[in-house]
C-alpha cells in the first residue's frame, strides 16, 4: 500500500509560515471540489481536442513522407521512440495522481517542483541514449531537441491536471488543438524551407514553448482566479518554506516520487509495448523499413486517440463514484467504455479489411499499399489494446497503483520475446503479430486486476 508512507510525513501546510505573510491554503489548492460539468460536453471538447492533436500528430508524418523522404520518418519516429518511454517514466503519471487524490495529501505546487526535476533529467538521459544510438550528429541533436519539446508539453500536462480536476475539459481540448496546429505549421514550414531533422527539432520547441507560456499558463491562473503577480508571489513564498525546511520538503518530495514511481514505470511500460517492434524492425531491416513500419503503426493511433481522450474524462467521474462508495454508477460508466472501446477496435479492422490498400496508399504513398497484412494485424490488435486502456483508467482510478506494475512488465515481456521470434522471419508482419498478442495479455491482465482492486476496497469497507 502506497498510503501510508504519506502518512508518515506531515503535510507541508505544518511548516512554520514565514514571518512576511502566512500563506495558509494557496490559490492552487483553493477549488477542491469539480464543477459537475456535463460529462457529455466534456467528452465532446476532449474527444475534439485529442482527436485533432492526433491527427495534428498523424499529419507531420504524412508532412514528412510527402514533402520529405521515408528514411526521415524513419529517423523521426525512432526519436520519438526513444525519447518518449523516458519522459513517460520521468513524468511519474503525476496528472493522475493529483487529479484522484480527494483527500489533498499533496499540495499543487509539490506536484510541479517534482515534475520539473524529472523533466530536467529526462532530457539529459534521453540525449545521453540519443548518442549511444545516434552514429549523425543531426540525429542526436534532434533526439536532444523533440525531448526538449515533449518536455514542455509535459509542463503543460501539470496545467492540465488543475483543469481536470475541475473538470474543464474545454480549456484542455483548446489547448490540445493549439499545440497540435501550431506544431504542424512549424514543422511543415521546417521541411519546406530547410529539410532537415534538426530544424524540424527547432521548430517544435519553439510551438510548445508558445502555447505553455501563452495559453496554458494563463488559462489555469484565470480558472483559479489568480493574477500573474500573485501566483508568481504565492510560488516564491512556497519556495522559501520548502527551502528553511528542507528535509521535510525532501521527504514529501520523495514520498511523492514513491508514490507515483509505480505508475512512471507502468506508462513507460507501455510506451516500451508499443515501441520495441520499431527497435527490431530498425535493427533488423533498417530505417526506411522502420519509417514504413512506424507509419502504418499510426494509423492505430487513430482509436487510441479518442480511447485515450474519454479515459481522461471519465477519470475523475469514476474517482468520484469509487471514493463515495457509488458502485453501480461505477459499473454503470465502466460498461459504456467497455462498449465503446471494442466498437472502435471491430470498425478499424473492417476498415484495414475491406479497405487497407486505398486508405496506405491515399495516407502516404503507393509503395506502402503493399503492406495491407500488416495494417490488418494492427488493426485487430487495436480492440484489446483499447479494451486494455480503459481497464488501466478504471483501475488507476481506484486507486491501484503498485499492482498495475507486474501486468504491464509481463505485456512488455511478451512483446519483447514476439518481436525476437517473429519479426526475423516474418518481417514488419512478425511486429505487428507481437502487439497483437501482448495487447490480448494486457486486456486480460487489466481485467483481473481490476476485480481484485474493486474485491479489496469491499473487504476493507467491510473490515471498517
Amino acid at each position: 500500500m502506497i498510503t501510508p508512507a504519506h502518512a508518515r510525513i506531515p503535510p507541508i501546510s505544518q511548516v512554520e509560515p514565514i514571518p512576511v505573510e502566512p500563506i495558509g491554503r494557496t490559490g492552487f489548492e483553493r477549488a477542491r471540489e469539480p464543477a459537475n460539468r456535463s460529462l457529455g460536453v466534456n467528452l465532446a471538447w476532449m474527444v475534439a481536442g485529442t482527436v485533432w492533436n492526433g491527427f495534428c500528430q498523424w499529419a507531420m508524418l504524412i508532412v514528412m513522407a510527402k514533402l520529405g523522404t521515408i528514411e526521415m520518418v524513419g529517423a523521426y519516429t525512432l526519436g520519438l521512440a526513444i525519447a518518449t518511454p523516458i519522459l513517460m517514466f520521468s513524468c511519474l503519471n503525476l496528472r493522475s495522481i493529483f487529479v484522484t487524490d480527494q483527500q489533498g495529501v499533496f499540495r499543487f505546487h509539490e506536484y510541479f517542483v517534482l515534475r520539473l526535476g524529472m523533466l530536467a533529467v529526462s532530457v539529459v538521459g534521453a540525449s545521453a541514449a540519443g548518442m549511444l544510438e545516434g552514429d549523425r550528429p543531426e540525429l542526436v541533436f534532434f533526439i536532444a531537441a523533440i525531448t526538449t519539446a515533449k518536455a514542455l508539453d509535459y509542463v503543460s500536462d501539470m496545467f492540465y491536471a488543475l483543469l481536470q480536476r475541475e473538470e474543464n475539459m474545454r480549456a484542455m481540448a483548446l489547448s490540445m488543438i493549439l499545440k497540435g496546429t501550431l506544431g504542424l505549421a512549424a514543422m511543415a514550414a521546417a521541411v519546406v524551407a530547410r529539410g532537415s531533422l534538426s530544424s524540424i527539432g527547432v521548430a517544435l520547441v519553439i510551438a510548445s514553448g508558445l502555447v505553455l507560456v501563452f495559453f496554458d499558463v494563463p488559462v489555469s491562473l484565470n480558472l483559479l482566479q489568480l493574477k500573474f503577480v500573485r501566483a508568481l508571489r504565492e510560488c516564491a513564498l512556497q519556495i522559501k518554506v520548502m527551502l528553511r525546511g528542507r528535509r521535510r520538503a525532501a521527504r514529501r518530495l520523495l514520498a511523492l516520487a514513491w508514490s507515483g514511481a509505480p505508475l512512471g514505470l507502468v506508462v513507460m511500460l507501455v510506451s516500451l509495448n508499443l515501441n520495441i517492434p520499431r527497435y527490431f524492425v530498425e535493427r533488423s531491416f533498417g530505417m526506411r523499413e522502420q519509417g514504413i513500419f512506424s507509419s502504418i503503426l499510426n494509423l492505430m493511433a487513430a482509436g487510441s486517440v479518442a480511447v485515450g481522450a474519454l479515459g481522461q474524462c471519465v477519470t475523475p467521474r469514476l474517482a468520484k463514484y469509487f471514493a463515495s462508495g457509488d458502485r453501480a454508477a461505477f459499473r454503470r460508466l465502466l460498461w459504456l467504455l467497455t462498449g465503446i472501446s471494442v466498437s472502435l477496435g471491430v470498425a478499424g479492422f473492417l476498415a484495414a479489411a475491406l479497405f487497407g490498400r486505398e486508405i496506405l496508399t491515399l495516407a502516404y504513398r503507393p509503395e506502402f499499399a503493399t503492406r495491407q497484412d500488416v495494417l490488418i494485424w494492427l488493426m485487430a490488435a487495436s480492440g484489446a489494446l483499447y479494451l486494455g486502456s480503459m481497464m488501466g483508467v478504471a483501475v488507476t482510478a481506484v486507486r491501484c497503483f503498485a499492482p498495475q506494475l507486474p501486468l504491464f512488465a509481463l505485456s512488455a515481456v511478451t512483446t519483447t520475446v514476439a518481436c525476437f521470434l517473429l519479426v526475423p522471419t516474418m518481417g514488419m508482419r512478425g511486429a505487428a503479430a507481437a502487439i497483437f498478442i501482448s495487447s490480448i495479455v494486457q486486456s486480460a491482465g487489466g481485467a483481473l486486476l481490476l476485480r481484485y482492486a474493486c474485491r479489496r476496497s469491499r473487504i476493507a469497507a467491510i473490515a471498517a
